[in-house]
């Protein structure tokens, strides 16, 4: 079963357009493999204008890993996912691995709720996110194994993944307080010393920062500032992908009335889908009750969560509670969560994806407590929801891959556009000329070309433009589910739901003249 579901999620993926920060992560690779001892100088346009590497947030080990893919086998979809497909592997192999070694009897339902998220299908870009996770489980597994076999080898492989994890995202981090807490509950003192792996590394990469361009990344990097509204738009996240949350409920009260709440909130939700396909609630109002689900079911989760917690200490006591390998489980799903709550600037999928495991492992008790017909509920509607935002988010990205081919420009003219995400990697490849304001060299009678729903460069106040084509595509129901909306499946907030539905073309791209160039 491992092996299919990894080639079903690799067959998803593999011919999908780069999409999203893709482009990024594709643009610091070339630079990387010309300039590989300075890898974050490198100048990126990811806003107005090209910016140098050092000021964006992530460490580069993720982008070395695809220059060498990049030197070997070029650029193409199918061999960039192919190489990104080995850490969906793994994490579905580790994942496997820890739930035999946990003894949950009902493994398999837990492996096709994992591999059956929407957070892991949609996320299979060529993005940090997956190769981060495999990194993170395999830390778990050697903790868990380390009550078992040689404690000093398993410490250090634990401690090891968690560094080069480190050096691929600073997220990371909070995870080495939870490796010191399993030593101290542990009373494995004397295996402190392994917290010296990471930190040396990171130690490591600050002084090669600071040999390249006189400051440490780790501390200069953006971060977004605290605010209640991330926690709601959290919330909503997590609440979006987890519809597991039937079986925790049925679980935790075993009992008709469940059922029937359960019952009620699928009738509800197939009579929105109903009414919004009749035309009696607008997008917008559908999108609204969605988000409100979203958010009621993410509280919901982390109640039964923390529930579970408390009645597990009641039941065999708060010592052996904590020194069992399932609060390893906890540690590393509540750790990654308050981190992410706090820290990260934006909320998305990718960032549930790191403790969507980890909740499964913990709270297995009340999914095999819930039965076979509510379990049963969960796993449809998993898959189901896991592979239309599958499939929908794969037809968004191919739409500006397809876009950027198709639209034919006069011979001889210059072709300027605006946007970033993938349309920034496939419009260069069709030879149009990314806009970096004042230094581009643009005369009066230049096209200039542009998608209305990606995020671009500024150039409203430099260019009086006439509109001469608008390219779109009419809307199928491949994106009936939809995370379309501003990529909504990669940067939600209170405002914009991960997901609802939608029958509108997913994007307009602009073909322009340029009538006048004006001064800033």
């Amino acid at each position: 079963m491992l092996i299919l579901l990894w080639a079903m999620l690799t067959l998803l993926n593999i011919t999908k357009a780069f999409h999203i920060d893709d482009t990024f992560h594709l643009e610091s690779a070339e630079w990387i493999r010309e300039n590989p001892l300075t890898p974050m100088s490198g100048l990126i346009n990811w806003a107005d204008s090209p910016t140098p590497l050092y000021t964006h947030n992530q460490p580069p080990l993720f982008f070395y890993m695809i220059a060498l893919i990049v030197y070997f086998a070029g650029t193409g979809e199918i061999p960039l996912h192919l190489f990104l497909s080995i850490f969906t592997f793994l994490s579905l192999s580790i994942f496997d691995r820890l739930t035999h070694l946990l003894k949950i009897r009902n493994s398999g339902l837990l492996l096709l709720l994992f591999a059956f998220s929407p957070a892991l299908i949609v996320n299979q870009n060529l993005m940090t996110d997956i190769p981060l996770l495999s990194l993170i489980l395999g830390s778990a597994y050697f903790l868990v194994v380390a009550s078992e076999q040689p404690k000093a080898r398993s410490y250090v492989l634990a401690a090891l993944l968690l560094g080069i994890g480190l050096l691929i995202k600073y997220s990371v981090l909070p995870l080495l307080v939870v490796l010191i807490l399993v030593l101290i509950i542990r009373r494995d003192f004397r295996y402190l010393t392994v917290l010296l792996i990471p930190m040396g590394m990171l130690f490591l990469w600050s002084v090669w920062n600071y040999t390249e361009y006189g400051s440490v990344h780790f501390f200069d990097r953006p971060t977004g500032g605290l605010h209640i509204n991330r926690m709601w738009s959290f919330m909503a996240v997590i609440g979006s992908v987890c519809l597991f949350t039937a079986s925790l409920f049925h679980g935790s009260w075993p009992f008709r009335f469940a059922r029937y709440v359960i019952a009620a909130v699928i009738l509800m939700f197939l009579a929105l889908l109903f009414l919004f396909i009749s035309g009696l609630v607008s997008e917008q109002a559908t999108a609204n009750i969605l988000n409100i689900g979203f958010i009621l079911n993410g509280f919901f989760l982390f109640f039964l969560m923390i529930r579970f917690a408390v009645k597990s200490i009641k039941a065999s006591g708060f010592r052996q509670t904590i020194e069992s390998d399932g609060f390893i489980m906890f540690l590393f799903a509540g750790a990654t969560s308050a981190f992410i709550m706090l820290y990260a600037p934006f909320m998305a999928t990718r960032h549930i994806l790191l403790i969507l495991p980890f909740l499964l492992l913990f709270l297995w008790p009340l999914i095999e407590k819930s039965g076979r017909t509510i379990n049963r509920v969960s796993l449809i509607s998993t898959v189901i929801l896991g592979i239309a935002l599958g499939i929908s988010d794969y037809t968004y990205a191919g739409f500006y891959r397809k876009m950027a081919s198709e639209i034919k420009f006069p011979q001889g003219t210059k072709v300027w556009t605006a946007g970033h995400w993938g349309w920034q990697w496939y419009s260069a490849k069709n030879g149009m000329i990314p806009f970096a304001g004042s230094t581009s060299e643009m005369n009066e009678g230049d096209l200039f070309v542009y998608p209305g729903n990606i995020p671009r460069q500024s150039f409203e106040n430099s260019l009086e433009l006439t509109v001469v084509e608008k390219c779109f595509e009419s809307a199928t129901p491949l994106t009936f589910f939809s995370g379309n909306n501003n990529a909504s499946m990669y940067s939600s907030s209170m405002k914009i739901p991960p997901w609802t539905f939608s029958m509108r073309p997913i994007d307009t791209v602009y073909v322009c003249r340029v009538v006048r160039i004006l001064k800033e």
